[in-house]
C-alpha cells in the first residue's frame, strides 16, 4: 500500500450529519470489523487519510483521497469530536480526540475504522481527552489530559507495542503531556505547566519513571505540537519551542542530551519564525511554521 500521508495535514473542522457507528474495541478486547459500513473502500489506492470533525459537538468523517485531492470513499460517523492529531504505523493509521476519549484506529488494508474507548486511572475525573497521539520505534503512544486534580496538573501515559491493544501499558505522570518519543527502550516525554517544562524518562518493561528533568523555559516558551520534539542522532533530543505568553522573544531549538536529559544547547530563531513541527533529514532539522515558512538547520 502507498504510503498513508497524514503528517502535514491540518485536521479540518466540519459540521456533518451522521448515521453509521463505530465498532468498539474497549481495553480488554480489540476488534477487527469487515462491515462495509465502518470500512473505508479504495484504501489500499489512497495517498491522504483525512479526518473532519466538530470542535464541540459529535460527529465527524473519515476521506481517503488520491495525490490530486479527489475524495475516493469517505463515512459519517455519529461519534467523534475534535480530532486533532493523527499518526500512522504499517498496520494502523490513528486519529486521537482532544475533547473525548474515544479515537479512531483504521486498518491500512482494509480501511475498517474501529474505536479505541480509552478509560483513565483518575477517579474524580472521565473522557478527559488527549493531546497527542504518536508512533514511535514500534509503539503507539498518546496522552490522557485528566487536568487539575488536588495533586496539580495531572495526566496518563499510555502506549502499546505493535498492532495489538492486548500490551497496552498505562502510567500517571505530573504536569500536561504534549509529545513522547521512544529510544533505547525507554520513552521520553515532555510535560509542561503553567510556568515550567520537564523532559520524563519512563523505562519500557517496568513502566515505571526513571528519570525527569527541568527544561529552562524563563516561564514563557513551550512546545506547540508534537512533532516538535524529535531525536536528532543516537545521543541527542531535539525540541522547538515558542514564546506563547508574550510572543515577544524568538522561538528557539533546544539540543538536549539522552542519557543525562540536560540541555546541551540552545539555538534562537529568525524574528518572527514560530515552529509547529520539526523533520530531521540526515544531518539536517527542518522546521515548518504554522504559516508554512521553512528553515533548515545543520
Amino acid at each position: 500500500m502507498n504510503r498513508l500521508k497524514t503528517l502535514f495535514i491540518f485536521i479540518c473542522i466540519l459540521i456533518v450529519t451522521t448515521s453509521c457507528s463505530l465498532i468498539p474495541t474497549g481495553n480488554e478486547k480489540e476488534e477487527r470489523s469487515s462491515n462495509s459500513k465502518t470500512a473505508l473502500k479504495n484504501i489500499d489506492n489512497a495517498k491522504f487519510i483525512v479526518g473532519f470533525s466538530n470542535t464541540l459537538d459529535r460527529g465527524s468523517e473519515i476521506g481517503v483521497y488520491s495525490e490530486d485531492g479527489t475524495k475516493m470513499d469517505s463515512l459519517e460517523l455519529k461519534d467523534g469530536i475534535n480530532f486533532t492529531m493523527s499518526s500512522y504505523n504499517k498496520n494502523d493509521t490513528f486519529f486521537s480526540s482532544n475533547r473525548s476519549n474515544n479515537h479512531l484506529m483504521i486498518d491500512n488494508k482494509t480501511g475498517a475504522i474501529n474505536k479505541i474507548n480509552e478509560k483513565s486511572l483518575s477517579k474524580t475525573t472521565e473522557d478527559e481527552g488527549a493531546f497527542f497521539i504518536n508512533s514511535s520505534g514500534g509503539y503507539i503512544i498518546h496522552d490522557i489530559n485528566v487536568g487539575y486534580t488536588d495533586k496539580g496538573l495531572e495526566s496518563e501515559l499510555v502506549y502499546w507495542k505493535g498492532n495489538s491493544r492486548k500490551n497496552k501499558k498505562q502510567i500517571k505522570l505530573d504536569g500536561e503531556l504534549g509529545s513522547a518519543i521512544v529510544a533505547k527502550n525507554k520513552i521520553y516525554v515532555i510535560s509542561s505547566d503553567e510556568e515550567s517544562m520537564s523532559i520524563i524518562s519512563i523505562n519500557l518493561e517496568t513502566n515505571k519513571q526513571e528519570n525527569k528533568a527541568s527544561i529552562p523555559n524563563k516561564g514563557i516558551y513551550f512546545m506547540d505540537e508534537k512533532d516538535a520534539f524529535q531525536a536528532l542522532d543516537e545521543n541527542t533530543f531535539v525540541l522547538a519551542v515558542n514564546d506563547n505568553v508574550n510572543e515577544k522573544e524568538n522561538s528557539k531549538l533546544i539540543l538536549i542530551d539522552r542519557e543525562t536529559l540536560k540541555v546541551k544547547k540552545e539555538v534562537e530563531m529568525e524574528k518572527g519564525f514560530h515552529p509547529a513541527k520539526l523533520k530531521i533529514l540526515k544531518d539536517s532539522i527542518l522546521a515548518v511554521s504554522f504559516d508554512g515558512k521553512l528553515q533548515v538547520f545543520e
